[in-house]
């Protein structure tokens, strides 16, 4: 079974606030990636991670910054 195969059966992470693994989502508020970047409020990024049973997200963002950033909960909407 390839990695891809893996991936895609099983069931995505949803949260009670209703952002899962994958999910697109814009910041309410700056937030700074890991590599100390400014993204600002409005920026699109993906969720590619899920921690403290949603309490936080890693969001990868590739305009208008590229990078990763961990992002409370109270900070993103869904798309």
């Amino acid at each position: 079974m390839s990695f891809d195969t893996l991936y895609q059966s099983r069931a995505p992470v949803t949260q009670p606030q209703g952002l899962a693994e994958l999910s697109v989502v814009a910041l309410l508020r700056d937030v700074v990636t890991d590599d100390g970047v400014t993204v600002p409020a409005g920026a699109e990024g993906t969720i590619v991670g899920v921690w403290g049973d949603g309490e936080a997200y890693e969001v990868e963002f590739d305009e208008p910054v590229v990078g990763n950033a961990t992002v409370q909960a109270d900070a993103l909407r869904a798309i």
